[in-house]
């Protein structure tokens, strides 16, 4: 189970905009720092501020600490929680709660199988120094690049992969530009000793930066058949092709689509494909063309074409899960209260579910309509 918040601050509400836990097999393997009794210092000097959560710093800074008696004006938010069982998608903004120093601070979960992408989309007032926040409940061993965390039958790996990998050895120095690591030594919840959390953190001085950071739910801690992630990028994108068990997945994150850009589109041509999405995902078998995929996943997109073919259009940016099942076609579609969409399908489908409800099949030249109204 991922637990994601951002929301109001104030009082009993921490400073955790953006934060999440994660409970793998019954133990909270990536969890929150915890909480004490009120009247002790370290309710108001640690386990109320951001870095008791799971959150990004900026210059070692988190949410103002003032918030905790005055509040945010500005609150944080959730928005397009989507389910299609073994992909699901939410979107978190920070960005009023941080707004001390972030202009933007958007976090994407995105859920495939056995593996939860963090993807942060970060842009602060001035250069300064990013740092990932985790806080851990097992054994944690830094195996390269990634990191594994145990506890008992409990175990994930944390993978981080943009905007730099994990330093490969502890040998730092080494790597000059790849994110090392600090270990913070903290108070426990019963304020009987101490634990330690671990930041990341990026060397580089930036004030914009995307990070995008594997988390991958071991079926067993013994499991050695992980997912083989490959870094990726292209003309205005990054990426990963992610190979498992016979299926392959490319994932594109459009670097024009963040808000740099006005008055012009944000199209990117990756690998054949044409989009203004900001975050787009296909799924196909291995051996299998990608343009024979029936599986996608669009984030804040409008159109996705093909050699002159239209997979997807819309007159609005939409947020679409499409899955094909024998045939049925399932979309997940969110985004406007109003939806006029077509979808490419090569053959018209027996039956067309949306959002979990069934529709009327219309459908023409291998392109299917799709019109919702609140």
């Amino acid at each position: 189970m991922l637990a994601v918040k951002s929301g109001h601050t104030w009082n009993h509400s921490h400073a955790d905009a953006n934060s999440f836990i994660l409970f793998h097999k019954g133990v909270d393997i990536i969890k929150d720092g915890g909480n004490c009794w009120y009247p002790n210092p370290n309710y108001r000097n640690y386990f109320f501020q951001s870095q008791a959560h799971n959150v990004v710093l900026f210059n070692g800074q988190g949410q103002s600490r003032e918030q905790q008696y005055s509040g945010s004006t500005l609150r944080g938010h959730l928005y397009h929680l989507m389910d299609a069982g073994n992909l699901k998608y939410v979107l978190a903004d920070g960005t009023g709660p941080m707004s001390d120093n972030f202009s933007r601070n958007f976090r994407h979960f995105l859920w495939m199988d056995n593996v939860i992408y963090m993807i942060d989309d970060l842009k602060t007032h001035k250069v300064g120094r990013f740092e990932w926040l985790w806080h851990t409940n097992g054994t944690y061993q830094k195996s390269g690049v990634d990191v594994n965390i145990t506890n008992d039958k409990s175990s994930v790996v944390i993978r981080p992969l943009y905007p730099r990998l994990l330093a490969k050895s502890n040998f730092v120095h080494d790597y000059p530009e790849d994110l090392y690591w600090e270990e913070v030594e903290a108070p426990t919840e019963d304020l009987k000793g101490t634990e330690t959390y671990y930041s990341f953190h990026l060397p580089a001085e930036v004030n914009r930066v995307k990070g995008l950071t594997a988390i991958i739910l071991k079926d067993t801690p013994d499991e050695k058949e992980l997912p083989k992630m490959e870094r990726r990028e292209g003309q205005d994108w990054i990426g990963l092709r992610i190979r498992h068990q016979g299926k392959v997945t490319d994932l594109y994150i459009n670097q024009l689509a963040d808000g740099r850009l006005m008055h012009s589109n944000s199209w990117i041509m990756p690998d054949g494909w044409m989009t203004d999405a900001y975050l787009f995902a296909v799924s196909y078998p291995e051996g299998t063309a990608a343009a024979d995929a029936k599986d996608f996943f669009i984030c804040y997109g409008s159109a996705l074409r093909r050699d002159k073919e239209s997979y997807f259009s819309s007159l609005s940016k939409l947020f679409v899960i499409r899955k094909e099942e024998d045939k049925k076609l399932n979309l997940w579609i969110e985004g406007q209260p109003k939806i006029n969409a077509s979808f490419k399908a090569a053959r018209k489908p027996v039956a067309l579910e949306v959002n979990g409800h069934g529709m009327p099949v219309v459908y023409k030249q291998s392109q299917l309509k799709v019109k919702l109204a609140d």
